[in-house]
């Protein structure tokens, strides 16, 4: 069985696009990025990030490959805090990231930040990525929910990313995907205005990447925009 991904980018309000994804088809792996710190450094660091994943080598099972794109995204994150000390008189600049990756039955997905991954089973959408976020916290806690958390005003505030902290962290699951369902990497310009139940409609209706984005500015969003979709060709 393979599993194939369509992605699309957009800059939507903004006046470029710092967002950024990935698509190996063949070698399982799927990527969405957003970069952060302002045009320049965050366009630049997204793609830092995005040449890592693409360029990385992927062999053996999935362990290894989950060692060989945070082997990959370290070495983003030291080349993206050596160019701002040397470039940028260590301005901020960062990216968040969710990776994808699908590989004889298991899966697996490694992310920082708020980009997120979702898994659609036919019935439900779920989502398996816990955001880097104090706001994340406070809904973890009780104290928010879903709504309340893409209103916060310190929706925007993350504490991981690459090129954020020396040491980057990252948060890893693994699961076995089944041929039925469908997977969708998100970057925050598309769940800050879409909530869980809005994007299961589209899952539902079987909306392409680009309805998604469509849907997400529609409603209103200001950010850039960037969806991959992610199912089993059961043909193969």
């Amino acid at each position: 069985m393979i599993w194939r991904g369509q992605g699309r980018t957009h800059k939507g309000r903004r006046a470029a696009n710092e967002d950024a994804l990935v698509c190996r088809d063949g070698e399982g792996l799927w990527a969405v990025i957003d970069g952060m710190g302002g045009h320049e450094a965050g366009d630049l660091a997204a793609n830092m990030v995005r040449e890592s994943l693409e360029t990385l080598s992927l062999g053996g099972g999935i362990t290894h490959r989950l060692v060989a794109v945070e082997t990959a995204l370290q070495t983003a994150n030291h080349a993206i805090r050596h160019h701002a000390a040397i470039n940028m008189r260590s301005k901020p600049m960062g990216a968040t990231v969710v990776v994808l990756l699908v590989y004889r039955g298991e899966a697996a997905v490694m992310w920082a930040g708020d980009s997120r991954l979702y898994r659609y089973d036919g019935e439900a959408l779920a989502m398996l990525t816990r955001d880097h976020t104090p706001v994340q916290a406070l809904v973890d806690a009780g104290q928010l929910d879903e709504q309340q958390a893409m209103s916060h005003p310190r929706a925007n505030v993350i504490y991981q990313a690459v090129g954020i902290g020396e040491k980057l962290k990252l948060d890893q699951i693994r699961f076995e995907p089944q041929a039925r369902e469908r997977f969708l990497l998100t970057s925050d310009g598309i769940h800050s205005v879409l909530a869980v139940t809005d994007l299961a409609a589209l899952m539902r209706h079987r909306v392409s990447e680009s309805g998604v984005l469509k849907a997400a500015l529609d409603r209103g969003s200001k950010d850039n925009v960037t969806a991959v979709l992610v199912a089993a060709d059961t043909e193969e």
